[in-house]
């Protein structure tokens, strides 16, 4: 049975497309405009990205505790997307003032509390936002499409913000341009936001418990695909250079005569989106033939292996390497796709393992680690472009020459570095094991006990799961046998499994 329809799924539909937009103008411009617009130093940068991690690392948290801990009319989720609509607008109208006229310091002090602000502002509508659709419905194929029809459709808030650019570029001054590119985004993000409040609906949540924030977050750690699924994620981060670093590649280093920096930007975005996108259009197809930790190890070897050949042939020619890029690309949609329904998906092996669901907890960790990305991403390009020997420029929106060092420098930023993390983020996903037979027997299981049924395999299972799992593969045909079958005979075939 179907859940979620019509006015409800065009809204989810709407907010992804307004989160992503607001998200990729940060990730995207941000750091090009505090290093050339703006005009504050390279390493403030660093700070300022290092030190919203340290707040991310409480915000996140915490704000998915809250969740857990809300009883309200209106839900558990819902309150929070309301006020974080609110907060998303006001930030994101002020955040790209261009004013480089100030002083130093104050300059410094206006991006660090802005940026902290739009970090606080992301927290309160983003956890909620992925707990909602974890709730919206019991059925775990509809959550788990649910899920992925937000990255699939928020993936065109990106490309809208891509193609917005040059818009605003060909009429206003540059230093202007990303004031306004952000308040027109911060105008359709609040739309967006303030639907799905209205014409969401809560279905399927877990009763709010008064625990303690220690049990809360000892029972999460207990999720062993979620945290496995978001360190691959993490070890990956350098990915997302490929899009933060794409504003300096169109300006410093791939120049095509007659044509402004912001056009030659939007090539570049299409070049690496068009595999982007493709990514996250072949991604649940292949999810769901081959599991979640095949489809990591394949699209991440792409990755890798596309963006190395990238990095080597554009040493010759930048032209020639264009299409590798592309291809590479192809990791990076997939990496932004798969951590979404296999959070969700992990719910169900945390409530087969503990008892208790925590939407809350989880997805804001979910939210945490793809702020962490995006952070690692721009604390990685800063420090490239001190490492690299960047020359910033004196007037805001006019770029200065670069050295042959730093042009290299810039490339290595989009190929080489983002290669290396995905073939190192394929050693945790190989380890994650909740895929096939193993997922399920666990989906099995839950089945019996919200049935009123246990089985004999339960208790056995609830304590050395992964031991006993071992077995699985050469006994499951005898657990397939329950569908149907009294309590006895399942609790008798069952225990097949455990021997």
């Amino acid at each position: 049975m179907k859940y979620v329809k019509g006015k409800e799924k065009f809204s989810y539909g709407f907010a992804a497309v307004g989160s992503f937009m607001i998200a990729n103008v940060i990730a995207s411009y941000l750091s090009y405009f505090l290093t050339d617009i703006l005009l504050v130093s390279t390493a403030f940068v660093s700070v300022l990205m290092t030190t919203a991690r340290i707040w991310d690392m409480l915000n996140d948290p915490l704000m998915g505790v809250l969740i857990d801990r809300t009883k309200s009319k209106t839900g558990k989720m819902r309150p929070y997307i309301k006020v974080g609509a609110f907060l998303i607008f006001f930030v994101s109208v002020f955040m790209f003032l261009p004013l480089s006229g100030l002083n130093p310091v104050l300059k410094m002090i206006f991006a660090t509390v802005m940026y902290l602000a739009f970090d606080t502002a992301y927290t309160v509508v983003d956890v909620p936002f992925m707990g909602l659709m974890s709730v919206a419905t019991p059925n775990d194929k509809e959550r788990s499409s649910l899920l992925t029809f937000y990255v699939t459709l928020g993936s065109f808030g990106t490309v809208a913000t891509i193609l917005l650019l040059p818009v605003f570029q060909s009429f206003l001054p540059e230093k202007w341009v990303y004031f306004a590119l952000a308040a027109t985004v911060g105008v359709f993000a609040f739309v967006g936001y303030f639907m799905l409040y209205r014409n969401s609906k809560e279905r399927f949540s877990s009763p709010t418990e008064k625990i303690s924030v220690k049990d809360m977050f000892k029972t999460a750690a207990h999720n062993k695909p979620m945290v496995l699924t978001l360190l691959t994620s993490m070890l990956a981060s350098p990915r997302y250079l490929l899009m933060l670093s794409a504003a300096y590649i169109s300006t410093y280093v791939i120049k095509i005569p007659g044509l402004s920096s912001g056009t030659v930007l939007v090539l570049l975005y299409l070049v690496v989106g068009a595999g982007m996108f493709a990514g996250i259009l072949l991604t649940p197809v292949v999810y769901k033939r081959i599991g979640f930790r095949n489809t990591t190890l394949l699209f991440g070897a792409i990755g890798g292996v596309c963006l190395t050949a990238a990095f080597f042939i554009g040493r010759i020619n930048y032209y020639a390497a264009l299409p590798f890029m592309t291809l590479g690309g192809l990791g990076l949609g997939a990496y932004n796709t798969l951590p979404y329904p296999m959070v969700g998906d992990s719910l169900n092996y945390l409530e087969w393992k503990t008892g208790k669901r925590m939407e809350g907890v989880c997805f804001s960790w979910n939210s945490f680690v793809t702020k962490f990305n995006n952070a690692a991403g721009a604390i990685l390009l800063s420090l490239g472009l001190v490492v690299f020997k960047f020359v910033q420029p004196v007037v805001p929106g006019q770029p200065l020459e670069q050295s042959e060092f730093t042009i290299t420098g810039l490339y290595a930023l989009v190929t080489i570095i983002p290669a290396i993390s995905f073939f190192i983020s394929l050693v945790p996903a190989a380890f994650n094991g909740y895929t096939g037979k193993r997922r399920e027997f666990i989906l099995n299981e839950l089945s019996l006990r919200k049935a009123g049924k246990t089985s004999a395999a339960s208790a056995i299972y609830a304590t050395d799961g992964d031991k006993a799992f071992k077995e699985i593969s050469d006994s499951y045909a005898v657990a397939e046998t329950c569908a149907g079958a009294d309590e006895k005979a399942n609790s008798a075939a069952l225990s097949e499994v455990t021997r």
